[in-house]
């Protein structure tokens, strides 16, 4: 959020702007062909338990028509997700053999997204 105007500390806090500002990364993948033979769900558990718990990270998203789509944010009541915590999610798709065409976005503002930047 840009703006001339000039917050107090009260107000960039709950606007989230300055300091207080969040950011989130979007990820997706296509599962790969012998990753397609199995359970959908199971993939998405493991995803979740290895790259995104494991990361201290939160993730709303789904597999559906062999394509993995996410949002990624911090599992805390605020903050935002670090470069490693999004490298570590990026390393993880890559190595895990179940996903192709991984394309993970840049950090962006978590509660204005791209449309204020």
């Amino acid at each position: 959020m840009k703006s001339s105007r000039r917050y107090n500390h009260r107000q960039r806090k709950k606007l989230h702007i300055g300091e207080y500002q969040e950011l989130a990364f979007e990820v997706m993948a296509d599962v790969a062909a012998p990753a397609r033979q199995g359970d959908p769900e199971a993939l998405l558990d493991r995803f979740l338990k290895e790259a995104i718990e494991a990361n201290g990270l939160l993730m709303a998203g789904a597999i559906d028509d062999g394509q993995l789509s996410a949002y990624i944010l911090l599992n805390a009541a605020r903050g935002s997700v670090s470069a490693e915590q999004r490298e570590a999610v990026e390393k993880w798709l890559q190595a895990s053999g179940d996903f192709e065409n991984v394309r993970v976005g840049p950090l962006r503002d978590a509660w204005y997204g791209v449309d204020q930047e």
